[in-house]
């Protein structure tokens, strides 16, 4: 019974989990289309990159000009022949999510520091800003990047350009957005690593009784 019962914790939590991590934007790792070149410029209104729309100035879709993201795909700098940003519309029933994605800056040039602005939900203009430091080609030093936000219902994530002219931009690749846990999520989850303790705890004191018996 008691296996059981931890089987059926590890389950609820396992399904949790997954459902909080389902993926909402679509081509987030960019790998559609597939970059014959080292990058293709592509200026706005381009709906070149499936599911996404170049929503002002140009951006970069970058092939195998540089290391792609941990997740994989390809990566985008925002600053194509001048600051760019795209953008995509994801369909979200009211509630809380959370925003992922890696942020990386082109090494070819100025700025040292690169600045990306976010909009989604109820964040607007959202700043992160990436300082380029010791980055090259082969090692593009990404960090994983988070935003709580609101959604109301169908809402448009714009990733765009801090930069004044650069045709070195910030870069972004792996984006995804999952549903934010809710309070009492937490709480069952807290409740059956709890108890999944507590039976490993009393497994361990009933084997050290029968070895005093023995």
């Amino acid at each position: 019974m008691k296996r059981l019962l931890v089987g059926a914790t590890f389950a609820a939590i396992i399904a949790t989990s997954s459902a909080a991590e389902a993926a909402i934007v679509q081509n987030g790792n960019f790998a559609t289309p597939q970059v014959n070149a080292n990058f293709e410029t592509l200026n706005a209104p381009s709906t070149t990159i499936p599911s996404w729309t170049v929503e002002s100035g140009s951006v970069d879709l970058i092939g195998t000009y540089w290391q792609a993201p941990p997740s994989g795909g390809q990566s985008v700098d925002l600053d194509g022949n001048n600051p760019g940003s795209i953008g995509q519309v994801l369909n979200l029933t009211p509630g809380d999510y959370v925003l992922s994605f890696y942020l990386s800056g082109n090494p070819d040039g100025p700025p040292e520091q690169k600045a990306v602005d976010v909009s989604v939900g109820n964040q607007v203009d959202q700043l992160f800003n990436y300082t380029i430091g010791s980055n090259s080609h082969s090692n593009m030093n990404y960090t994983l990047e988070t935003l709580n936000f609101v959604a109301s219902g169908i809402t448009t994530l714009t990733f765009a350009s801090g930069d004044d002219g650069s045709p070195y931009g910030g870069v972004i690749g792996g984006v995804s957005v999952s549903a934010a846990p809710e309070p009492a999520t937490w709480a069952s989850l807290l409740v059956g690593v709890c108890m999944i303790g507590g039976y490993l705890r009393f497994s361990q004191h009933k084997r050290r009784l029968r070895s005093v018996v023995v």
